[in-house]
């Protein structure tokens, strides 16, 4: 990567620009990188071997950050007064240290901090550094996870929210790197104990912040989507809500125990699978045993022509696939659309049951199966993909049924 100033008021043009986090030429989303950078100001070269640039993520194009031209800046001075010509820079490894958490020296990046579009314009702190952000390992929120005094919130898919009793609370967000972020200044409200157990988890900085729904929701008040789990169960009442206007039959069941269901929901933060059975849960009882079933009987008769003899018989996911019948053309598709319910009974009994080993494997061969998925060891893609199913099923019913 080369910048060619020819005058040294050319770059002090550049020098007084400031980019902010969306890429002037695509409107992508920037974030800052490592690279190579060769400058050239008037007759004077400089090599970087590892300079923060802010790179497009859609386009790939990349602009200089202001931290990394102050320290541009800083050398092509140097180098006037010195009187050289070429010089090549190196990283020393220097960071500086600001004034939080100072007892736990927790590992980041001050250049981020300078670099990342905004962190230092802070009017709201006196102390400088409150928004550099400290990364750490998914593991540093597990144990929290399992202690009542602690509440770990992800309510949306990657933004949360981390409290102590009514002591503290701070947000938290993850990367797309999966790296857990936490602003320094934040972490310098938690107790020392709190503080002990995470310090393990911390790791060096991958300046990877910008495209995150904490960096929106923090810097750009952009609130965050509900996440995955919490969005198929607003489907699922959407659902209901449009078969009641064209029906007039309410498949609402348990309401208050539903809506107690999802607010002490859990989304997990390292996908295995023990940590996924709150989420199989949740979602079976919300989904499968949240319907009126005297209803839908009634909403079965309504849409069927002849119905089938044993429908008294029948449980919710039988009569999900039965409104499925009623507006899908392409019957084949039917049991490839309604496999996610059937599998979250499967997975039901997996969990919930003492089953043989051969009934276990014989379970974990169905789910892979019916997902394509090749090992059952694979969790985050049989939770990814089930979740996708799932969400596409809700969408055919209310497609189809608001049409």
């Amino acid at each position: 990567m080369k910048y060619i100033f020819k005058t040294y008021d050319d770059f002090l043009k550049e020098y007084r620009r400031y980019h902010m986090h969306e890429c002037s030429k695509c409107d992508g989303v920037i974030e800052l990188s490592i690279d190579h950078v060769d400058v050239q100001i008037e007759d004077r070269k400089m090599h970087f071997k590892e300079l923060l640039m802010l790179t497009c993520i859609k386009c790939n194009s990349s602009c200089i950050p202001m931290y990394s031209k102050k320290m541009i800046d800083g050398c092509y001075r140097i180098m006037v007064k010195e009187g050289h010509y070429e010089n090549v820079q190196t990283l020393r490894g220097y960071r500086k240290k600001f004034d939080y958490c100072v007892n736990h020296d927790f590992l980041y990046d001050h250049r981020d901090y300078y670099n990342i579009p905004g962190l230092s314009f802070d009017e709201e702190h006196s102390v400088e550094g409150f928004l550099t952000p400290v990364y750490f390992t998914k593991k540093v929120l597990l144990y929290f996870m399992q202690d009542p005094d602690y509440r770990v919130r992800l309510d949306a898919e990657t933004y949360g929210y981390f409290s102590y009793k009514d002591q503290w609370g701070i947000p938290f967000g993850i990367n797309r790197n999966g790296k857990v972020v936490f602003w320094l200044g934040d972490l310098n409200h938690l107790n020392d104990h709190t503080l002990n157990i995470m310090k393990p988890h911390n790791i060096d900085s991958d300046h990877q912040l910008i495209a995150s729904e904490f960096f929106a929701a923090q810097m750009c008040c952009v609130w965050s989507e509900p996440n995955k789990e919490l969005r198929i169960c607003t489907q699922k009442n959407a659902l209901f809500e449009a078969l009641h206007a064209a029906y007039n039959v309410s498949l609402f069941h348990l309401e208050d125990e539903i809506k107690q269901q999802k607010d002490n929901y859990v989304k997990p933060i390292i996908l295995t699978k023990k940590t996924i059975e709150p989420t199989i849960n949740m979602l079976y009882k919300v989904l499968v045993e949240g319907v009126n079933i005297s209803e839908i009987r009634k909403l079965y008769l309504q849409i069927v022509p002849s119905p089938d003899k044993n429908y008294k018989q029948w449980k919710s996911i039988k009569f999900y696939q039965a409104l499925l019948e009623v507006i899908l053309v392409k019957k084949d598709d039917i049991k490839d659309i309604i496999a996610p319910l059937y599998l979250l009974n499967d997975f039901r009994q997996y969990y919930d049951h003492l089953l043989s080993a051969e009934k276990k494997e014989s379970i974990q061969n169905n789910i892979i199966k019916s997902l394509n998925i090749t090992s059952f060891d694979n969790m985050t893609a049989i939770y990814d993909e089930l979740l996708r199913r799932l969400s596409l099923l809700f969408e055919y019913l209310i497609l189809g049924y608001t049409a």
